[in-house]
Parts: structure tokens; sequence; C-alpha cells
């Protein structure tokens, strides 16, 4: 029973979620953040789509910045890295972002290949504007038979991101794995929920909150 409601939940999400973001950037602010990745960018699995690490990012900003945000969220709900790379990438020319953030590939997870994981990463890093912050793979404590893919997933995104000096690391599996709990799963019992979605804005602000807005 838990679980066809986990799946109910997350079925109607998607869409309620995915209008609200298509509003949200229609909406004008000061400064401007693009968002791009996959579910977790969307906020599924959290209550409202702002209490996902988008939302709860732009609220950071605005506070410490004293400036409205607009939000652009160019996130696709189970995009794998090749679909960022058609349907994401060839937008973000449009925007004129004050900050970019970006965490994909977890898709790409569950049939790993590396060599393929390390080819893809690669042509997303180099679509990348400058000051992008791109994060690793979270725990996947829930998915214990992909963790060890999800661990050299990272590995691939830390060291290719060595190429790209200008872009800046966001450590989210460090921050996931020192903060899990078995209260962080939406109904779903695999994306994160409230509780493990301002975990994931932690981990960005940690970088993010050095700059000047």
């Amino acid at each position: 029973m838990v679980e066809v409601f986990g799946l109910l939940f997350l079925y109607f999400s998607v869409s309620r979620y995915k209008s609200f973001w298509f509003d949200k950037a229609n909406e004008p602010g000061e400064i401007t953040y693009l968002a791009l990745g996959d579910s977790a960018a969307q906020g599924i699995g959290a209550s409202s789509p702002m209490r996902g690490y988008v939302g709860l990012i732009a609220n950071r900003i605005e506070n410490q910045s004293g400036k409205k945000v607009r939000i652009v969220n160019l996130s696709v709900t189970g995009a794998k890295m090749s679909d960022y790379l058609k349907y994401q990438a060839p937008e973000i020319k449009k925007y004129k972002a004050d900050v970019v953030t970006i965490e994909i590939g977890a898709n790409d997870v569950a049939k790993f290949d590396e060599d393929a994981y390390r080819s893809d990463f690669k042509k997303v890093m180099a679509t990348l504007p400058k000051g992008t912050y791109v994060s690793n793979m979270p725990l996947f404590n829930s998915r214990p038979g992909s963790t060890k893919s999800a661990q050299e997933a990272s590995k691939i995104i830390e060291e290719g991101l060595k190429s790209r000096p200008d872009l800046i690391f966001v450590d989210l599996q460090k921050q996931t794995q020192e903060n899990q709990s078995i209260f962080g799963f939406a109904p779903d019992l695999f994306h994160p929920n409230n509780l493990s979605y301002k975990n994931w804005a932690d981990a960005f602000w940690v970088k993010i909150k050095a700059i000047n807005l």
C-alpha cells in the first residue's frame, strides 16, 4: 500500500511541479537563478516545489542579498545526461543568469557504464557557463544496489571538474552521507523529502553564500 501511495504521489507531483516552475520563470526579479537537472531540481518529493533545494536556495539568496530572485528552472523529471544535453543545454544561452546550479547524472546510475558516464559528463561540462555550481551524486542509501555506482559516478564528476576550474564543485555526496536519516525520504521511498532537501540546499549554499549578489 505504501508503495502504491508513493507512486501516486510521484505521478501527480510531476505535472503540477512542472507547471509551477513554468509560471515562476515569468515572474520578474533582480537576480536570475537558473536551475538545471532532473526531478530533484524540480523538487519532487517535497511538500511543495519551493520546499525543494532550488526553492530553498532562491529564498536564501533573497534573504542574503535583499533582492528579488527570478527562478528559471529548466530541469526535467527523469532526465539523464543525454536528455539534459538535448533539451536543457540549448536553452541556457537564452538567459543571463547570476547563479546557475546543476545536479545531473543520478538517472544514469541505474545502468552505470563508467566510460559512457565519463563521456557524457564531459559533454555536460562543455555546456555550462563559468561559475556554475556542479554537484556530485547524493548518497543512494535507499537503493543500496546503486550505492557503489553512485560513488564511482561522483569520482568521475570530481575528476572531470579539474579540467574546468571555472566551475564550482558541490560535494552533495558528503553532505547527504553525513546527514542521512530514515525520515529523509518522500512517500516513494526514493526522492528526498523536505528534511533531505534542506541538506541538499545546505551543500550548495556552502559555496553560493560566498558570492556578492
